[in-house]
């Protein structure tokens, strides 16, 4: 990865971002609740429900990290990581990674779902309730569905299409602003982390969402290549979307989301800690050894 403290202006660069992170917030919870006047009953309405979002995407993140880039900063384009090749042993370590960490991610989600905030906050306590209701009654509109046709779609907006828009913007630039600002990389990684688990406005799902971001943030870190991170992204988010596909076909009868939280299943959770973490210290070691090859002993 490019060194990046000689960037110009990254302070005001890191306010523009955040003014559009908090800005964007403000409009998901005012039209949140709007009634958009679509038959979510209507299968050709929420398909064509997905193909605006899978629209929206590409305006409010794609389009707009790409011209940051291009106009904002010194390497243009190769800023946001998409045009350095990744090595394929990190691409593979990432995607198990990812995989593995299904049950991680579930104890954690599980364990977030008990957050009860003090009476003096019940009001931010509601709210907080309905916007996790209303994004889950979302997911499970958008789910819907046994043909290929759903699962292609599906696939291609609610996976691929967040993975490659998330990570460019998420990891692309923020993390990269942010670790400008600061001139610390971890603290990058983190803040970043946190403000992209906020931005889904989830908050039930804020830690494992948190966790999740840290580890593509360090998979981008280290590799200097945004390609594993979008392909980790994609597994966690396609992994969902086809397990509630073959459950709506009746092919299987389990519960993705309960892997790791049902009695018993602590040692599902213990082993997933440490098969991400051993995945983590791997894609590190990898790279390092990359690095050093090519005369770049600064990894961390």
């Amino acid at each position: 990865m490019e060194n990046n403290e000689s960037e110009r202006q990254p302070w005001l660069k890191l306010i523009i971002l955040l003014l559009f992170i908090f800005g964007f917030g403000i409009l998901t919870v005012i039209g949140g609740n709007g009634d958009t006047g679509i038959n979510m009953e209507n299968p050709k309405a929420v398909a064509l429900l997905k193909v605006l979002q899978g629209v929206s995407v590409i305006i409010i993140f794609i389009l707009p990290s790409v011209l940051f880039a291009v106009f904002w900063t010194k390497p243009r384009i190769h800023y946001l990581g998409i045009t350095t090749k990744p090595l394929i042993s990190t691409l593979l370590i990432a995607g198990t990674g990812m995989l593995l960490a299904m049950p991680m991610i579930n104890w954690f989600s599980d364990m977030n779902q008990h957050l009860q905030l003090p009476d003096a906050f019940r009001s931010i306590q509601t709210w907080m309730e309905h916007s996790e209701q209303a994004a889950g009654q979302l997911t499970d509109v958008f789910t819907k569905g046994t043909s290929i046709d759903v699962l292609v779609l599906n696939l291609v907006v609610i996976a691929l299409m967040a993975a490659v828009s998330e990570e460019l913007f998420f990891r692309g630039v923020l993390q990269k602003v942010l670790i400008e600002c600061t001139r610390n990389k971890h603290v990058g990684v983190w803040v970043g982390a946190a403000l992209f688990s906020a931005f889904h406005m989830q908050f039930f799902g804020f830690l494992p969402r948190m966790l999740m971001g840290a580890y593509l943030g360090y998979l981008f870190l280290w590799s200097g290549s945004l390609w594993p991170g979008i392909l980790a992204h994609f597994i966690n988010n396609g992994t969902a979307v086809f397990l509630i596909w073959l459950s709506n076909r009746d092919v299987i009868s389990i519960d993705a989301d309960k892997v790791g939280i049902q009695t018993g299943e602590w040692a599902y959770v213990a082993v997933s800690i440490v098969m991400v973490g051993v995945s983590l210290f791997l894609v590190y070691r990898i790279e390092k050894k990359k690095k050093e090859s090519e005369g770049i002993y600064e990894i961390l």
